[in-house]
C-alpha cells in the first residue's frame, strides 16, 4: 500500500498535470482565437477595399452628368464601361430622381437588366434613396427579393442635385464556392451579412449553407458606407496546426506518466527514509544534549543586570555556532562576549565550544580585549578550528564613584553592539573594528572604549536577529534601535523580551544570540539561570 507521502505526491502531480493541461489548452485556444481575429481582419480589409471602389465608380458617372449638363447619353457611355469592367456579374447602373409628390423614384437612365428608363420604384429601395439624398456616403440596400438584389446609392454632391446614382447586383442563391485547400482563406468558413447581426435573410455571401455560423466564431464589423455590415469567420481546421492543437492531450499524457514516476520515487525515498530514522533519532539526541551543555549559566554579578536569549535557526537544528558569555576576570572586572562561528551543525558547535573556552582562558587574567582577540585569532588560524569567526569581546571596569563603568572592547568582524543610555537614546559602539578571526589576511586588531553610565544597557547580538533575505540590514538595525529606545523599563530581562517581540523572528534562517548587560549601581539583579528559548517555544 502506498504511503501517505506517495499518495500526496501523486495527487499533487495529478493537480499539476491538470493545471498544465489546462494551461496548454488555454494557450492553444488563445493563439487560435488571435489567429482567427487576424484572419477575420484581413478579410474585412479586402471587403472594405472592394466597397470603397463602389462610390468612386458612381462618382465618375456623376461627374459625366455634370460635365455634360445632365446628358443621358454621356451617362450611359460611362455606365456601360463600368458594367463591362465586371464580366460575369449581373450589374445594373441607374440614374434616378424623386417622383413628383414623392411617390417613389423615377429612373432617368439605366444600363443593365434589372432596371429601365421611365421605371418608377416604390419598394424598399426608396428608403435607401432617401437616405442617400441626406448623406455624402454611399448607402447600401438590404438584400431584396428572390433574386437577392443588393444595391448601392450615392446622392449629392457626387450626383447632380436632387438625383441619385445607383448600382445594383443580383447575388443569386447562397452556395459555397468550390476552392482548393490551398486557396486563400480555405481554412475558414465565412459569412457576410448586410446587417449588423447574423441574419440569414441578409446574407450576402457564405462558404457554407449552415448559417449562422456556430462554435468558435469571430465577428468583425464592416463599414459599408453609411451602414454597418457583419463578417463572421470560423476555422474549418485548427489555425495553429494539428500538432499544436493536440498540445493539451500531449501535456496530459506526459503529466500522467510523470505523476506515476514521481509517486514511485517518493515511495522509494520514503522507505529509505524510514530505514534511516533510527540513526537520525540518535544523532538528534546527541545534538540536543550537546546544545544544552554549551549554553552558559549567567553568573550573579554585583552592579550588573544581565539577561540573554538563544533561538535556534529551525526545527531539528538544535546546535549552531552562535554564543554569548559573561564571566568575571581579574581585579573585579567583567568580560562580556557575543560571537558567531560559521555553520549550523555539530562541527560548528564543537568549534564554538573550543573557541569560547579558549577566549575565557586568555581573558581570565585580565588581559586587554585586543590581546585576547589577537591570541584567539592565532589559535583559530593555527589549529584550523573553523573557517571564519566573528566576535565582539569587551571588559567592564569596576564602577566609578558616579556608578558608571568604562568598557574597553574589540570587534572582530561582528555587528557593533548598541548602547541604550539612561535617557533612552541609543548609540552604536562602532569602535575597535577589525577583520574576522580566521580570515586569510594578516591584519592587526583594534580596541575601542566607551563610558557606560549608571542605568545604561549594552545590547549585543548575532546577525540572525537583523538579517532577513531580501531585506535591508540598515533598516533592520534602525528598527532594532527604535525598539530598544521605546522600552520604558530597561531591565535586561524585559529588554530581551521586547527586542525579540519587536523584531518578530517568525521563521528563523539563522541562530540568534542576544545579550543585554545593564549597569545598575544598586547591587545588581541576581540572575541564576539562563533565559533560553527556541523558535517553537517563542
Amino acid at each position: 500500500m502506498l504511503r501517505p507521502a506517495s499518495i500526496l505526491a501523486l495527487l499533487v502531480m495529478l493537480a499539476v498535470t491538470g493545471a498544465a493541461t489546462w494551461l496548454a489548452r488555454a494557450a492553444v485556444d488563445d493563439q487560435e482565437h488571435r489567429l482567427l481575429k487576424e484572419r477575420g481582419s484581413e478579410i474585412a480589409l479586402l471587403l472594405n477595399q472592394a466597397i470603397a471602389a463602389i462610390p468612386a465608380g458612381l462618382a465618375e458617372q456623376g461627374a459625366a452628368l455634370r460635365y455634360s449638363s445632365g446628358s443621358t447619353v454621356a451617362y450611359r457611355q460611362v455606365a456601360q464601361r463600368a458594367a463591362a469592367a465586371s464580366p460575369g456579374a449581373k450589374v445594373t447602373f441607374a440614374w434616378l430622381r424623386a417622383a413628383p409628390g414623392h411617390r417613389g423614384y423615377l429612373v432617368l437612365a439605366a444600363v443593365g437588366d434589372t432596371l429601365h428608363e421611365g421605371q418608377l420604384i416604390t419598394d424598399a429601395r426608396t428608403a435607401t434613396f432617401d437616405r442617400a439624398m441626406t448623406t455624402q456616403q454611399v448607402v447600401p440596400t438590404p438584400v431584396l427579393g428572390p433574386q437577392r438584389l443588393l444595391g448601392f446609392a450615392l446622392g449629392p454632391p457626387a450626383a447632380p442635385a436632387g438625383t441619385v446614382l445607383y448600382r445594383e447586383s443580383a447575388l443569386g442563391p447562397v452556395s459555397p464556392p468550390r476552392q482548393a485547400s490551398t486557396a486563400p482563406f480555405a481554412e475558414l468558413e465565412l459569412a457576410i451579412y448586410s446587417s449588423d447581426k447574423p441574419d440569414p435573410t441578409q446574407v450576402l455571401a457564405a462558404t457554407t449553407t449552415h448559417l449562422p455560423l456556430r462554435g468558435e466564431v469571430s465577428n468583425v464589423a464592416l463599414q459599408a458606407g453609411a451602414v454597418r455590415w457583419l463578417t463572421q469567420v470560423r476555422p474549418r481546421t485548427p489555425l495553429v496546426g494539428t500538432i499544436a492543437a493536440r498540445a493539451g492531450w500531449v501535456a496530459l499524457g506526459v503529466g500522467l506518466l510523470g505523476a506515476l514516476l514521481v509517486a514511485a520515487v517518493v515511495e522509494t525515498a520514503g522507505r529509505r527514509r524510514d530505514a534511516a530514522l533510527a540513526l537520525y533519532d540518535a544523532e538528534h539526541q546527541v545534538a540536543e544534549t550537546l546544545q544544552r551543555s554549551l549554553l552558559p549559566q549567567l553568573p550573579t554579578l554585583p552592579g550588573l543586570d544581565v539577561a540573554a536569549r538563544y533561538l535556534a535557526s529551525g526545527v531539528g537544528q538544535q546546535v549552531g555556532g552562535d554564543w554569548f558569555d559573561v564571566f568575571p576576570v581579574a581585579d573585579g572586572r567583567v568580560g562580556i562576549v557575543v560571537g558567531d562561528v560559521i555553520g549550523h551543525d555539530l562541527a560548528a558547535a564543537s568549534a564554538m565550544a573550543q573557541i569560547r573556552a579558549s577566549l575565557r582562558a586568555y581573558a581570565i587574567d585580565g588581559a586587554e580585549p585586543v590581546q585576547v582577540i589577537t591570541k584567539l585569532d592565532r589559535l583559530v588560524d593555527a589549529l584550523g578550528l573553523t573557517q571564519l569567526v566573528t566576535v565582539v569581546y569587551g571588559v567592564l571596569e569596576p564602577p566609578a564613584s558616579d556608578g558608571s563603568r568604562r568598557l574597553r572592547y574589540t570587534n572582530a568582524g561582528h555587528l557593533a553592539p548598541l548602547l541604550r543610555r539612561r535617557d533612552g537614546h541609543v548609540d552604536t559602539l562602532d569602535g575597535g573594528g577589525s577583520v574576522v578571526l580566521g580570515a586569510p589576511i594578516a591584519a592587526d586588531h583594534n580596541q575601542g572604549e566607551a563610558v557606560i553610565e549608571d542605568g545604561a544597557v549594552i545590547v549585543m547580538f548575532t546577525d540572525g536577529l537583523v538579517e532577513v533575505p531580501g531585506g535591508s540590514l540598515e533598516d533592520r538595525l534602525n528598527r532594532l534601535s527604535e525598539t530598544i529606545a521605546a522600552e520604558p523599563d530597561p531591565a535586561a530581562e524585559t529588554l530581551c523580551d521586547r527586542v525579540l517581540a519587536g523584531m518578530s523572528p517568525q521563521t528563523l534562517r539563522d541562530d540568534i544570540a542576544l545579550l543585554a548587560v545593564r549597569v545598575a549601581s544598586a547591587s545588581g539583579v541576581p540572575i541564576d539561570r539562563l533565559a533560553e528559548t527556541d523558535m517553537m517555544g517563542t
